[in-house]
């Protein structure tokens, strides 16, 4: 008995709440995460070594739990998981405005961690579910594009009501989780949303059975492996692209913070500006050509960081590089909603989670080339990665049938997901 979820009487309306949704969480993430490492300092009055430690660590409860969420969505259904993580992640926040103890700042930090992990992949199973082929990389593009909204304007309005680093902003993030799990319920309570889920029995060992069944699925589905690997390549150039422009300009430039703030600036508004007509790209073309133009992007953008003199410079690099960023994450997506089986889509989104360990390869890989070589061969050899990656989807994409057909005809020629 599948566990498959159909959501059928407005499913519009479902999935622009998803997507509004996902701007409402990256605010109020937005308005927290970055000053946690202030909030720790001055209000825990941790050691910069166990800040380090704690923030550094969600990264691994992440990529678990990433996982974990999208295989119990295939399990027990996607809006059940969904509502379980939004309520994690509220009583997160509640647990860092309340807490006091340097030990449940660590455990609330892992239940955040694993809570905000649980609702991305399930989040864009649940719209591969609600949407035909056709419209899934627009909806993801919006999903990313609103997303993106919320991460570079929440900060500002953290320091603008004067939230940044105080406990009342986990206060203000759990209530906008609290308003948004409210609107959710009741959307499936009220009807704008049919939900037809039927898990099997409940038992233990049959929800154990199952997930072993989709670990070793995700496992031995090559065409998903290499896809991982070639996401890490791509994760490692991006992911933490701050990381190694902050250490290269910290230490080549005077006021190499200002010149930072420009370029992660101009990389917010690159984002915001040309998402969408990456997206149509995609529409007329398909995913696999996108990422490879995106990955060349990034090459070029990382080429721009390694030979730039001036603050204008690293801007212009970046715009080139953000402009392949746009190209390639809702591609990516993408290319996983076609391969991934309906009945495990949960799983393979949650196993794309991975790729975030490239969030920990590029600022380690990048800081061992710094310290022996210079900027210029970091920049250079980090990005020579987004070219492997392209090469990797290249191959990928001209083995795996219907991979690199345009998503017009893909729908048309009815090929499923």
């Amino acid at each position: 008995m599948t566990t498959s979820e159909t959501t059928l009487d407005r499913p519009p309306f479902l999935a622009k709440l998803l997507v509004a949704g996902s701007g409402i969480m990256s605010l109020a993430i937005a308005i927290t995460v970055p000053f946690l490492a202030i909030f720790l300092a001055r209000e825990m009055d941790m050691a910069p070594t166990t800040i380090g430690l704690l923030i550094g660590s969600s990264v691994f409860f992440s990529i678990f739990a990433g996982f974990l969420g999208g295989t119990l969505s295939d399990i027990f259904g996607r809006t059940r998981v969904l509502l379980c993580s939004m309520l994690g992640v509220a009583l997160s926040f509640v647990g860092f405005y309340l807490g006091g103890h340097v030990a449940l700042m660590f455990v609330f930090n892992a239940t955040l961690a694993l809570s905000t992990a649980s609702f991305s992949p399930v989040g864009k199973a649940l719209l591969s579910d609600l949407l035909p082929a056709g419209e899934r990389v627009r909806w993801f593009s919006y999903q990313y594009l609103v997303a993106n909204v919320g991460f570079a304007v929440g900060p500002l309005v953290g320091v603008y009501l004067g939230l940044s680093g105080g406990r009342s902003a986990f206060l203000v993030a759990a209530v906008a989780y609290g308003v948004y799990f409210v609107l959710l319920a009741g959307s499936l309570r009220t009807g704008h949303a049919v939900v037809t889920n039927k898990p099997a029995a409940s038992t233990e060992g049959t929800v154990l059975s199952r997930f072993r069944d989709s670990a070793r699925a995700v496992a031995t589905d090559r065409r998903l492996l290499c896809l991982l690997i070639a996401g890490l390549l791509l994760e490692s150039v991006h992911l933490r692209i701050s990381a190694l422009l902050a250490q290269d300009l910290d230490m080549e430039f005077a006021d190499g913070a200002r010149i930072l703030a420009m370029v992660m600036a101009a990389n917010a508004i690159t984002v915001v500006v040309f998402q969408l007509f990456a997206s149509k790209f995609v529409m007329r073309r398909d995913p696999v050509t996108a990422i490879v133009i995106g990955g060349i992007l990034m090459f070029i953008g990382m080429a721009g960081f390694a030979t730039a003199t001036t603050a204008w410079h690293f801007v212009v690099a970046m715009v080139i590089f953000s402009i392949g960023e746009t190209f390639i994450v809702p591609s990516e997506f993408a290319v996983i909603d076609r391969i991934a089986p309906e009945d495990r889509r949960g799983s393979y989104f949650g196993a794309q989670t991975f790729g975030q360990l490239g969030g920990f390869v590029g600022p380690y890989m990048g800081g061992l080339l710094l310290a022996t070589w210079n900027g210029t061969v970091m920049f250079f050899a980090i990005g020579s990665l987004a070219l492997v990656s392209a090469a990797f989807y290249l191959v990928v994409g001209r083995r795996v049938p219907g991979l690199m057909r345009p998503v017009a005809e893909k729908e048309s020629a009815g090929a499923s997901s």
